[in-house]
């Protein structure tokens, strides 16, 4: 590789670096070309990246961005999965976790989210959080609750009423009744 090949790929990496909102180190020593290539197409269906990681060049290319604080982490064979949309986050984790548990040769190292470090339990953690959409049908059916509630308290208020009124014409009509017969 020249260099000006490196140079490219480095101004690459940072540029993706610069506006990471998850990326997740791991070890993949043992997986076929067919099993990496399947990792990358789930990861890309989420929009996240998975590429090889050529240590010196990411080293260079981590410099002043979140992704500083896992420089120590990047020696020997490591690959990153990383997203830069904030709801891609825990579908990333989800998929490289579970990824993991079906080939047991991937092994899940540190990560980075918004620039805090992440150990793989978190990854775990993170995997497990509910979806964007999800959590924002759980807020909207939260906030709805009261609002009914209080629906149903003014619509008790003329129904209470109706059924005073019902069983008024419903006592006047009983004598009057029972005199005819």
């Amino acid at each position: 590789m020249t260099k000006e090949e490196k140079e490219k790929q480095v101004a690459w990496f940072r540029e993706q670096f610069v506006d990471v909102r998850g990326l997740f180190l791991t070890k993949f020593d043992g997986l076929t070309v067919q099993e990496m290539n399947q990792l990358r197409r789930e990861l890309r269906k989420v929009g996240a990246s998975y590429k090889v990681l050529k240590n010196t060049l990411v080293r260079l290319a981590y410099k002043d961005t979140d992704v500083a604080v896992l420089a120590d982490e990047v020696k020997g064979p490591r690959a990153a999965a990383w997203t830069t949309a904030d709801d891609s986050v825990p579908k990333v984790a989800k998929i490289l976790v579970d990824f993991a548990k079906t080939h047991p040769k991937l092994e899940l190292l540190r990560g980075v989210l918004k620039g805090k470090l992440v150990d793989p339990g978190d990854l775990d953690a993170l995997s497990k959080l509910p979806s964007r959409e999800e959590l924002l049908s759980r807020v909207l059916g939260t906030m709805q609750a009261p609002i009914g509630a209080f629906i149903g308290t003014l619509a008790a208020v003329p129904r209470s009423l109706l059924n005073v009124l019902k069983a008024i014409e419903e006592q006047k009509k009983g004598p009057a009744e029972s005199a005819e017969a």
